[in-house]
């Protein structure tokens, strides 16, 4: 989220001052500015952040999950990761550990096609 921050910021300062200008004589009110100057100028930077980004949407992390699965919150806290870990490469059951793994590509490949539909509605540069 920091990383964003930043990016976000640094494209907030490259928005031309004299738009904001424009838009206090016109008579807008600060949410206005936000809306319609600040809002279409950081459109282009929210699309490639968010198609970067939507790859890693399915990652929930694999340690704290793992150390901290004890018998009493296991049944809670297993993620993917966790699942191809101890019953598919510890059990040796490695067609379960592989169809997890397709699994996760398959719904981070469709939020790949989700974020190209949305690039393609905000008529930004689409990955198709």
């Amino acid at each position: 989220m920091g990383w964003n921050s930043i990016i976000y910021i640094s494209t907030m300062t490259s928005i031309d001052p004299s738009l904001y200008e424009a838009a206090a004589i016109d008579g807008a009110g600060r949410l206005q500015k936000i809306l319609h100057v600040t809002l279409p100028g950081i459109k282009s930077t929210f699309v490639v952040l968010l198609i970067m980004n939507i790859g890693h949407l399915m990652e929930a992390g694999f340690e704290i999950q793992y150390l901290m699965g004890q018998n009493l919150v296991v049944d809670w806290s297993q993620t993917i990761d966790v699942f191809v870990m101890k019953y598919g490469i510890s059990k040796q059951q490695y067609s379960v550990a592989v169809a997890a793994g397709m699994f996760k590509s398959v719904v981070s490949i469709l939020l790949l096609f989700l974020a190209n539909f949305i690039a393609r509605k905000l008529d930004e540069d689409t990955l198709i």
